[in-house]
């Protein structure tokens, strides 16, 4: 799909007008007809403010996604992810994050590995642990955090993880929005 057309889609998902997108975005309703027919390119600045008035990214505006993606997602299908600075990994449970609220992943935490240093960005992170335990260090606070239990934070706040036991601990961890 060409950017103009996902412009265009977008904004009557949101049940927008012209005038309404515009009004958001700081540019007349004419120029904005202008991208939707693919007439005008938008600058940098204004596609920024179309994916924020359109409650997305710019790479999912520019992204020409030709296949929609399916409800159900094998197994043998997920992406694998390794922290370069640990030996954490993940896979990613869906194919793809782009226009996506949330990124769930399965998070597998081995023995006596930890984060290195500690992390923080806009958002909130959702975790349930399916194996094993962590212990989840928010700000000056450390949890225990054991099989079968979950936890959910504002992401704003510094925090860290470390698995202490001689298991690996397995989770389902959802990071909203997504930051991959």
């Amino acid at each position: 799909m060409k950017m103009s057309e996902k412009v265009k889609m977008l904004r009557k998902r949101k049940g927008m007008t012209l005038k309404m997108l515009a009004k958001n975005v700081g540019c007349t309703d004419a120029y904005l007809s202008q991208i939707e027919t693919g007439k005008a390119v938008p600058s940098i600045t204004i596609l920024q403010k179309l994916a924020n008035a359109l409650e997305t990214n710019v790479r999912s505006i520019l992204s020409d996604a030709k296949d929609v993606e399916p409800v159900v997602m094998k197994k043998n299908e997920r992406v694998k992810i390794l922290y370069p600075e640990s030996n954490v990994s993940a896979e990613l449970l869906v194919k793809k994050i782009t226009e996506k609220q949330m990124e769930p992943l399965f998070k597998v935490i081995p023995a006596h590995s930890e984060t290195h240093g500690v992390h923080r960005h806009e958002g909130e992170e959702f975790g349930y642990v399916l194996k094993g335990e962590l212990v989840l260090k928010l700000a000056d606070k450390s949890y225990i955090v054991k099989e079968g239990d979950s936890f959910y934070f504002r992401a704003v706040v510094p925090h860290s993880y470390k698995n202490t036991q001689d298991i690996d601990c397995e989770t389902i961890w959802v990071v909203a929005p997504p930051v991959l």
